[in-house]
């Protein structure tokens, strides 16, 4: 099972965080306007100023300063998301330079399996995220979340999900399989980009559709003992292509936080029966569901790396952009309430700006 890395590359968080910020009508202010009109670094990762509120070794365990309210682990210190930035640190990059490492690994199946690992200049064991696609769906529609969650000092895989012939049953084995016995192999072989970078007691799972379901699901059967947390971006339990498997079945029992993005707009692919509601009601607390006004279920990726959007109907009335900025700022602020213990976060994602949201209109918000 060895990761054989075709493409490294150093991803320009900063600059995509910037970019979405403006899309998304959140209006810049404090470090964070700073960064959007000046990169905190450059391409080549270089460390960044003093306007990204701390060096990438305040990750890694500073000590903390006397807001004392999160993890030294969870970033930057507590002023970068004081009162002048009502939306969080995790609207916008963090000090962390992201490399992009593009790869295959052999599961067993009929081919290599394509992986995209980022990886954050974090030093250290850090946490990992395994976010897994929507059905037909590549990992490139899902950068802003790997780039966004790395740049914050967690690592993310990301794997294409392999179409219509392979069940959902089998994806979420394979979900288990890379979170296991592959990250295993990949942290103690000196010859791997991810030698000795992986804390095995920190692993959180998340997907889109039916990646939601399907990570899902492999939390339920198998990996209820070693992830932390789930997150999911508008999962549908449906029957389609399911293998047999139902998330909703063993739900109650899962024993980890979770929490939910879903998209207001119900369509052919995300029906209402089977919906991220509908698994939001039988999740044991702490739970947390946030739903995008308008949003549709395609504009939770990349629409410019969709594979056959046009085939959910109706689409969502609200701006993608503005979708896509909130559902990536809500993912990396969940698990970093979960992963890396920031506790200014809050159980209803009141640190990462969800009241103010809820307020002006863009979401609405429900606890358990």
């Amino acid at each position: 099972m060895i990761f054989r890395p075709h493409a490294i590359g150093t991803v320009a968080a900063a600059l995509t965080a910037a970019v979405l910020s403006l899309l998304s009508g959140c209006p810049p202010s404090g470090a964070a306007g700073e960064d959007a009109g000046s990169s905190d670094r450059d391409d080549a990762g270089t460390e960044p100023d003093d306007d990204a509120g701390s060096t990438p070794d305040d990750d890694a365990g500073s000590t903390p300063n006397d807001a004392g309210s999160g993890s030294d682990d969870a970033g930057s210190t507590p002023d970068d998301a004081g009162p002048g930035d009502p939306f969080g640190r995790y609207d916008r990059a963090g000090p962390a330079t992201v490399t992009l490492v593009a790869g295959a690994v052999d599961l067993g199946g009929f081919s290599p399996v394509d992986l995209d690992v980022y990886l954050p200049s974090t030093p250290g064991p850090r946490p990992v995220v395994s976010l897994s696609p929507g059905l037909l769906q590549p990992r490139e529609a899902y950068r802003p979340y790997g780039e966004r969650l790395a740049s914050h000092g967690v690592i993310v895989v990301v794997r294409d999900d392999p179409g219509v012939l392979t069940d959902t049953q089998t994806v979420a084995d394979g979900i288990v399989t890379i979170a296991t016995t592959w990250l295993d192999a990949e942290n103690a072989d000196s010859a791997s980009p991810l030698f000795g970078r992986v804390d095995q007691s920190r692993l959180g799972l998340a997907g889109h559709s039916r990646g939601g379901k399907a990570s899902l699901v492999a939390a339920e059967q198998r990996l209820h003992d070693v992830a932390s947390a789930w997150f999911g971006l508008d999962p549908v339990d449906a029957s389609e292509f399911a293998g047999g498997a139902m998330a909703r079945d063993a739900l109650p029992d899962l024993g980890m936080a979770t929490g939910f993005f879903g998209a207001e707009v119900t369509s052919s692919c995300s029906p209402a029966d089977d919906n991220y509601h509908v698994l939001f009601l039988l999740a044991p607390t702490p739970s947390v569901e946030l739903v995008g006004l308008g949003a549709g279920h395609t504009q939770l990726q990349d629409e410019d790396h969709c594979v056959g959007c046009a085939a959910c109907s109706p689409q969502g009335s609200a701006d993608g952009d503005v979708v896509l900025g909130l559902a990536v700022r809500y993912l990396t602020a969940f698990f970093a309430r979960e992963l890396l213990d920031d506790a200014t976060v809050g159980a209803g994602l009141d640190g990462a700006g969800a009241a103010l949201d809820v307020a002006e209109g863009r979401i609405t918000r429900a606890t358990r």
